[in-house]
């Protein structure tokens, strides 16, 4: 079933061309890997599906309803986690970052620890929830980051580099997390060799359009493709040629 549909979608900063007639879809539960170069528009790609800005041209549809800055209601079927978890962590404790969104939208404080307390245990950071956001590994807070925004239950978890800065235990950790959410998830970034483990679709962005979209095993594996476009084999795999 067809949940996400993005079509002819462009998008400039300042009359600077990003993003250029992008179109594809996404089922329910479905895996997408959005990556590219610097300066692709793989940032800018997610913070339109999650309708934090208006496109220059095109729409996208969640549910077959119009994601815009306006319309609240569909905006709440994403989540976002940003690139450097810093930036979504700001309360004193885990669970209160947590439960922010819940309890913003007036849900008592003890049905809000509730919610993050069981958000927590889904994402196996329940022991964190006392802890102060600062004192966490970077493992740590990408876990706590991905619970801030699955507690509203969205239908579509959009992460940029969640593997940026950890360490080989907390990017394997985070792998299987990702691998076993019940959502649909996009994920953007440089970690070609995350795109390899998790699997599922890959869409290749080269100056804005779309260079290739099809499964990630596939693409990963042309290396003379990933050249074109300004990027490497995974290190998984240059290491055995």
């Amino acid at each position: 079933m067809e949940l996400l549909r993005v079509s002819g979608l462009s998008y400039s900063y300042e009359d600077v061309p990003v993003l250029r007639d992008i179109s594809f879809s996404l089922e329910s539960r479905g895996r997408l890997c959005v990556a590219g170069a610097n300066g692709s528009g793989k940032s800018t790609l997610l913070e339109l599906i999650a309708g934090c800005m208006k496109p220059a041209s095109g729409e996208i549809l969640i549910n077959r309803e119009k994601v815009s800055p306006k319309n609240r209601g569909v905006q709440r079927k994403t989540g976002m986690v940003f690139q450097d978890p810093d930036n979504q962590l700001f309360m004193p404790t885990v669970w209160e970052d947590t439960a922010f969104a819940v309890m913003h939208r007036g849900v008592s404080p003890a049905e809000a620890r509730d919610l993050a307390l069981e958000t927590l245990r889904a994402v196996g950071a329940e022991h964190l929830a006392d802890r102060p956001p600062y004192k966490l590994s970077g493992g740590e807070k990408q876990r706590a980051a991905i619970a801030s925004a699955l507690i509203l239950k969205p239908e579509i978890l959009l992460l940029d580099e969640p593997t940026a800065a950890l360490d080989p235990r907390a990017r394997k950790n985070i792998i299987a997390l990702l691998r076993g959410l019940n959502c649909a998830v996009i994920i953007a970034g440089h970690d070609l060799d995350m795109m390899l483990d998790l699997g599922g679709e890959a869409l290749f962005l080269h100056g804005g359009s779309i260079a290739a979209r099809g499964r990630a095993g596939e693409l990963l594996r042309d290396g003379a493709f990933l050249r074109s476009i300004g990027l490497e084999l995974p290190l998984s795999l240059s290491l055995r040629n």
